[in-house]
C-alpha cells in the first residue's frame, strides 16, 4: 500500500488543484458567461465523445493495463507494445468514423426538436472524439509505466486552464461562440500531446513491433479479452453518461446544464477513488498475475475503507454547505440542489465497494462486467426513459444513482461468492454509523445565524470533530492516519531545518 498512498497523495492534490479550477469554471464562469443551451452542449459533447471512444479504441484502453507485464517481462527494452496502443485505437477509429455519417442523420433527429444547438455543432464529435481516444489509450500506456500524476495533471489541470482562457475570449467578445466551441474540442488534442511526450521523456517511445512475442495463444487471449473489454467498458461509460444525453434529447439542453452542475458537485466526492486507482489498478494487475490474491485481498479492503472514510468527510461538508455553495449561481440553476444529494449518495456507494470492477477486469472472471453491464445499461436507459419525463433532472439522477447501486451490487456479490473476497469489515459498519450521526447532528444544529458562511462553517467544524475526529483518534485506517502522520512530521522537519 505504500506506493499506493504515496502516489495518491500527488494525485488527490493534482486532482484538488483540478477541483478548484472546476469550482470556478462550474460556479462563476460557465454558467455566467454562456447561455444553459451552450453549456449544455458543451457538457453533451463530452459525453457522447466519452461514450464514442469507448467503441473506436476496440477494447485496447483495459488491455494496456492487464497485458502490458507479459510484453516487458518477454522483452524489457524491445517490446514494442506501444505500436500496437497507437495502431490498433485509430483502426478502431476509422470504422466508427464510417458508421458516424452512415448514422448521422438518426443523430441530428433524436436532438432536432429540443436541442437544435447541438446539431449545429455535432461534426466536432469526430476529432474529440479522437483526442478523448488517444488520451485514454497512452495515459494508460504511461500508468503501466508507474507515472499516474502526469495523466492527472492533463486532465484535471491544463484541461481546465484552457477552459477558462477560452471562456475569457469569449467574455471579451474576442471571438465568437463558434470559436469558441472550436477552441475547446482542439483544447482536448494538448491531452495525448503531452501524455506522449511524457513517454518519449521517459525513453520508453519503442514503436517497432516485436512479432516474435506475438504467440498465438497470447494473440487468441488478447483478441478475446479486447472483444469483453470493449463491450465491457463501451457499457459501462454509457452508465455513466446516457443520463446527459438523454436529458439533452428529452429535455432539453437547459435541464442538461442545471444537471451537468449539480453532478459535478455531487462526483466531487469521487475524487478520492480516481486518485486512488490510478496506481491500485497496475499493481492489482500485477498481483492476480502473480496470483498474489492476499496481496490483492489487502488492497480491496484498504481502498474500499480509505476511499469510503475520505468521500462521507467530503460528503458531509458539500451537503451542509450545498445551500452557498448554489447561492453563486444564477437562480435557475438553484433547482439542482436534491441532484447533487442522490448523486452523492451513488458516489459514496461507488467508492465504498472499492477496487471490485478492477479486480474482475484483471481476472479471468472479465467477461463478468461485460455481462452484467448489458444488464445495466438496458436498466438505466429504461429508468432515465420513465424517470426523466416525470421527474426531470431529479429523475435521472435517481436513475444513475440505481444504476450505480446495482453495478456495485452485482460485482460485489461475484467477487464475493466467487474469489472469497470481500471489501467490507467491521470498520465499514463504524464509519458509516458515525458518518450518519455526524451528519445528522450537524445538520441539526442550525444556529439561528442568516449568514451562509457563517453557519456552513459551524456545521462543517461540528461534523469534523463528530466524524473525523473519532476516527484518527481510534486509527480506525491506519493508512490515513500514518499520512497524516508523515506530513506533519515532514512540515516539523522543514521548519526545525529552516531555523
Amino acid at each position: 500500500m505504500g506506493i499506493i498512498a504515496k502516489q495518491s497523495v500527488w494525485n488527490s492534490l493534482i486532482i484538488y488543484v483540478g477541483i478548484g479550477l472546476g469550482f470556478v469554471l462550474t460556479v462563476f464562469l460557465y454558467p455566467h458567461i454562456l447561455d444553459p443551451d451552450q453549456y449544455g452542449l458543451t457538457r453533451v459533447m463530452v459525453s457522447a465523445a466519452l461514450i464514442m471512444s469507448q467503441f473506436a479504441h476496440l477494447g485496447f484502453q483495459n488491455l494496456i493495463l492487464r497485458y502490458f507485464p507479459f510484453f516487458k517481462n518477454a522483452s524489457p527494452k524491445e517490446h514494442g507494445f506501444l505500436f500496437w496502443a497507437l495502431t490498433v485505437p485509430f483502426g478502431g477509429f476509422l470504422l466508427f468514423t464510417i458508421l458516424f455519417f452512415l448514422f448521422d442523420e438518426l443523430l441530428i433527429s433524436v436532438y432536432s426538436e429540443r436541442s437544435p444547438l447541438f446539431v449545429d455543432y455535432y461534426l466536432w464529435l469526430l476529432p474529440l472524439t479522437l483526442f478523448v481516444l488517444y488520451f485514454e489509450v497512452l495515459n494508460n500506456y504511461l500508468r503501466s509505466l508507474r507515472d499516474s500524476t502526469t495523466g492527472s495533471i492533463v486532465n484535471e489541470v491544463s484541461q481546465r486552464l484552457f477552459a477558462i482562457l477560452f471562456l475569457g475570449f469569449y467574455f471579451f467578445g474576442w471571438i465568437n461562440f463558434a470559436q469558441f466551441v472550436a477552441l475547446f474540442v482542439l483544447s482536448y488534442a494538448s491531452q495525448p500531446l503531452i501524455i506522449l511526450a511524457q513517454i518519449i521523456r521517459k525513453k520508453e517511445f519503442r514503436i517497432k513491433p516485436n512479432f516474435r512475442i506475438l504467440k498465438k495463444s497470447l494473440v487468441k487471449g488478447m483478441a478475446n479479452y479486447s472483444l469483453y473489454s470493449l463491450l465491457g467498458g463501451l457499457t459501462t461509460v454509457l452508465v455513466w453518461n446516457v443520463d446527459v444525453l438523454m436529458l439533452g434529447s428529452m429535455a432539453g439542453l437547459d435541464s442538461t446544464a442545471i444537471y451537468a452542475i449539480a453532478f459535478y458537485i455531487g462526483s466531487v466526492i469521487a475524487v478520492p477513488q480516481r486518485s486512488i486507482d490510478k496506481i491500485a489498478t497496475p499493481l492489482i494487475s500485477e498481483f492476480i498475475k502473480q496470483k498474489k490474491w492476499n496481496e490483492v485481498d489487502s488492497i480491496y479492503k484498504k481502498t474500499s475503507l480509505n476511499q469510503l472514510i475520505l468521500g462521507l468527510t467530503i460528503f458531509g461538508i458539500i451537503w451542509l454547505n450545498v445551500d452557498l455553495l448554489f447561492s453563486f449561481l444564477p437562480e435557475l440553476y438553484r433547482d439542482g440542489k436534491w441532484v447533487v444529494f442522490i448523486i452523492g449518495i451513488g458516489k459514496l456507494i461507488d467508492i465504498g465497494n472499492g477496487s471490485n470492477g478492477v479486480i474482475l477486469l484483471n481476472s479471468k472472471h472479465y467477461r463478468v462486467s461485460f455481462y452484467t453491464n448489458i444488464i445495466l445499461v438496458a436498466v438505466t436507459i429504461l429508468a432515465n426513459y420513465l424517470l426523466i419525463p416525470q421527474y426531470g433532472i431529479e429523475g435521472a439522477a435517481i436513475a444513475s444513482a440505481g444504476a450505480i447501486f446495482l453495478y456495485n451490487g452485482v460485482k460485489y456479490l461475484y467477487v464475493r461468492v466467487r474469489m472469497n473476497m470481500t471489501p467490507f469489515t467491521i470498520k465499514t459498519v463504524i464509519v458509516l454509523l458515525l458518518g450518519a450521526a455526524a451528519l445528522y447532528i450537524s445538520g441539526w444544529s442550525e444556529f439561528g445565524f442568516e449568514n451562509l458562511w457563517i453557519s456552513g462553517t459551524l456545521q462543517s467544524l461540528i461534523y469534523l470533530a463528530l466524524f473525523v475526529a473519532p476516527l484518527l483518534y481510534f486509527k480506525v485506517s491506519a493508512d490515513i492516519n500514518e499520512l497524516i502522520s508523515n506530513f506533519i512530521n515532514r512540515n516539523q522537519h522543514e521548519s526545525t531545518s529552516d531555523k
